[in-house]
C-alpha cells in the first residue's frame, strides 16, 4: 500500500508541475528534465532486474512517464538542447554508458560468457551508479533555482519529497536498511526537499 500511495502523489506531484508549467508559472530547467526523461527511465529497468517487486517500481515508472512529458514541454517551447554544462554533458554521458554496459551484459549472459550471479553482480553495480547520476542531475535545477527562485514553485516538489520518503519507507518495509534499492528513495527525498526550500524563497 505504501508503494501504490508513493506512486500516486509522485502522480500528483506531476500533475501539479505539468499545470503549472503549461500556465508559464514554471519554467522547467530543461538539461535537468531531459537527464531526468533519460535517466529515470533507465533505472526502472536496473531496478527491475535486481527483482524489485512492482509497487517498489511504481514511483519510478510514473517519474520516468511524466519526466518525458515535462521534457516534451520543454521541446515544444524550444527550450530542449544539448546540455551546455560540462558537468551536465557529463551525467547524460554517464547514463549512456551505463546502458551500453548494461546491453553489453545482458548480451553477455544470453551468450553464455556471464553466468546470472555475474550479471546480477553487473546489474548491481550500474544501479548504484545510475542513481549516483542523480546528483549531477539535479545540479542545473538547483543551479537554476539558486539564481531565480521564481522559475520553480514549491508545491510540487514538497508532494514528491513527500512521495521518496513513504517510498524509503515501503523500501525498508520490504527489503530492509542495507540494500542498494534504498539509494533511490532516500537520495531524491533529500533533492526534492532542496528545490522545495529554494522555491520556498520565492
Amino acid at each position: 500500500m505504501l508503494g501504490i500511495l508513493a506512486g500516486a502523489l509522485q502522480a500528483l506531484g506531476y500533475g501539479l508541475y505539468v499545470r503549472q508549467s503549461l500556465r508559464h508559472e514554471i519554467e522547467p530547467n530543461s538539461a535537468t528534465w531531459f537527464m531526468f526523461a533519460y535517466g529515470t527511465a533507465l533505472l526502472g529497468v536496473l531496478e527491475f532486474s535486481r527483482g524489485a517487486e512492482w509497487e517498489l517500481l511504481l514511483l519510478p515508472a510514473v517519474c520516468a512517464t511524466f519526466s518525458i512529458g515535462v521534457a516534451f514541454i520543454c521541446w515544444k517551447r524550444g527550450t530542449l538542447r544539448w546540455p551546455e554544462e560540462w558537468q551536465d554533458q557529463l551525467a547524460f554521458v554517464a547514463d549512456v554508458v551505463l546502458t551500453l554496459c548494461y546491453m553489453g551484459a545482458w548480451r553477455l549472459t544470453k551468450s553464455g560468457v556471464l553466468d546470472e550471479s555475474e550479471r546480477g553482480y553487473a546489474n548491481l553495480i550500474f544501479l548504484i551508479c545510475s542513481n549516483l547520476t542523480t546528483l549531477t542531475a539535479f545540479l542545473p535545477l538547483i543551479r537554476g533555482a539558486k539564481q531565480n527562485s521564481a522559475c520553480e514553485r514549491s508545491w510540487p516538489w514538497v508532494v514528491w519529497t513527500c512521495s521518496y520518503t513513504i517510498l524509503g519507507v515501503a523500501t525498508f518495509a520490504k527489503e530492509g536498511l542495507w540494500t542498494e534499492l534504498m539509494i533511490y528513495p532516500v537520495l531524491n527525498a533529500i533533492l526534492h526537499a532542496r528545490v522545495a526550500w529554494l522555491a520556498n524563497r520565492h
